[in-house]
C-alpha cells in the first residue's frame, strides 16, 4: 500500500480509531535503549494500524517485523493508552505538507486514536530498523534521556520500562536483550540497567543459577580484556 492509498482508502482497510505502539527495548553498550522515529520534528514509538480482518496481536507482530525484520522476538501487551484530546491531526498536516501530499482536516488518520501499547526486547544488533510507509528517520535513544517527544510517547516508554521491572522479578525473559551466547556479567548489567541499581554479583549469580534455566558452555568468552568469563545460554526446554 503506497502513501496516497494509505491517507485516502485507509478507512476501508483498518479498524477506526485503533492503533498499535511498540516500545522496542535493546541494550548496549550498558544501557537500555528504545527504537525511536522521527515525525514532523519530534519523536515517536514505531506504530501501526489494524486490519479489519485481523486480531490486535497479529498487528503488533506485524508492524514490529515490518519496523525491525525480526520474526519472533518477545512482544508483550502491557497498556492501554486512550486520553480524549489523542490526535495526530497537526502533526500529519506538517509532515503530509513536506512530503507533498494533501491534507484534509476529515481524513481518516486525524481521529482520535486509541493505542494497545506493546513493548519488545531485542537484541540490537539483529534489528534492521525501518522508517515505514512515512520512510522517517529512525535512531536508538537510552530510554531515561529521551529527546523532545511526540504526545504521550514518553509516557509510554516510562510506563514500559516500569511494567519490564516488574516482568523481570517474576518472569526469565531479560535474555531476549541478549545474543544467543552471553556472559553473567552482560546479564547483570541489563538487570541492573532495567532496575536502575547496582546488584551485588555473587548474590546475583548465585540467583540466575538457582533458576535451573542457564546452561554453561565450554568455552569462556574469547574476547574479554582481562579475566574470560563463562559463556552460558538459555536451555533448550526454557527458550
Amino acid at each position: 500500500m503506497d502513501i496516497t492509498q494509505f491517507l485516502k482508502n485507509g478507512a476501508s482497510f483498518f479498524l477506526p480509531n485503533i492503533s498499535v505502539d511498540i516500545v522496542i527495548l535493546g541494550f548496549k553498550d550498558g544501557e537500555l535503549k528504545v527504537l525511536l522515529q522521527e515525525f514532523d520534528g519530534k519523536w515517536c514509538l514505531p506504530g501501526g494500524y489494524v486490519f479489519k480482518e485481523e486480531a490486535v496481536g497479529d498487528a503488533a507482530v506485524r508492524v514490529l517485523e515490518e519496523r525491525t525484520g525480526l520474526r519472533q522476538p518477545f512482544l508483550r501487551l502491557f497498556q492501554v493508552f486512550g486520553d480524549s484530546s489523542r490526535s495526530f491531526a497537526e502533526e500529519f498536516k506538517g509532515l503530509m505538507k513536506r512530503i507533498g501530499q494533501e491534507w484534509h482536516p476529515d481524513l481518516w488518520i486525524n481521529r482520535r486514536f486509541v493505542t494497545m501499547a506493546h513493548y519488545a526486547l531485542v537484541n540490537i544488533e539483529e534489528v534492521q530498523p525501518t522508517g515505514g510507509i512515512f520512510s522517517m528517520h529512525h535512531d536508538w535513544f537510552v530510554v531515561d534521556d529521551l529527546p523532545d517527544m511526540l504526545m504521550d510517547h514518553a509516557e509510554i516508554i516510562v510506563a514500559s520500562k516500569n511494567q519490564l521491572r516488574r516482568d523481570i522479578t517474576l518472569e526469565h525473559i531479560s535474555f531476549n536483550l541478549l545474543p544467543e551466547e552471553f556472559t553473567m556479567p552482560e546479564l547483570q548489567r541489563i538487570h541492573e540497567a532495567i532496575l536502575g541499581r547496582k546488584l551485588e554479583r555473587s548474590r546475583f549469580q548465585k540467583k540466575m543459577l538457582s533458576l535451573n534455566v542457564l546452561e554453561r558452555l565450554p568455552k569462556p568468552k574469547e574476547d574479554a580484556p582481562r579475566r574470560k568469563p563463562f559463556l552460558y545460554k538459555v536451555k533448550e526446554e526454557n527458550p
